[in-house]
């Protein structure tokens, strides 16, 4: 025997779905899976696994004996959370992974990459305004290469 739902599970049922397509719909679209708001370490033996699997990425070539290179961590640290599940961001610092720093021809740090689709898609030399990165990002999130 079928049992028939009365009016109130019936609005019940449509009650839960509509709040959960209400929290579904405030959640924010995730453009980039690796982009989990952090700056992430990269070396020579994960540089191109990890950046080749990116849509959008910006990567920070440094060392550790580099002023300027510690002045831009805390930018890339709020630009990291500020584009969360939009643009991944790396950092590789080129004493300890020459191999990667070579293939970029890095001669000065810091030395900012941005990504797109895998492939370099710019650059940006020496410590610059926050808003100089946030300009970069944003050309790379309207390209549509």
């Amino acid at each position: 025997m079928v049992q028939m739902l009365n009016d109130d599970e019936l609005a019940e049922i449509r009650r839960r779905k509509m709040q959960l397509m209400m929290e579904r719909a405030q959640q924010p679209v995730v453009l980039e899976p690796l982009a989990n708001g952090l700056v992430n370490e990269l070396t020579d033996a994960n540089f191109w696994q990890v950046v080749g699997n990116t849509k959008t990425a910006l990567v920070d070539f440094s060392a550790e004996w580099c002023q300027p290179c510690k002045a831009l961590t805390p930018i890339l640290r709020e630009l990291a959370v500020d584009h969360k599940g939009k643009v991944y961001f790396g950092k590789i610092d080129i004493d300890r992974n020459r191999r990667t720093a070579m293939q970029f021809g890095i001669q000065s740090v810091p030395m900012v990459f941005a990504f797109k689709n895998g492939k370099p898609a710019g650059s940006l030399p020496g410590l610059r305004p926050i808003n100089d990165y946030d300009m970069l990002i944003e050309r790379l999130l309207n390209s549509q290469n």
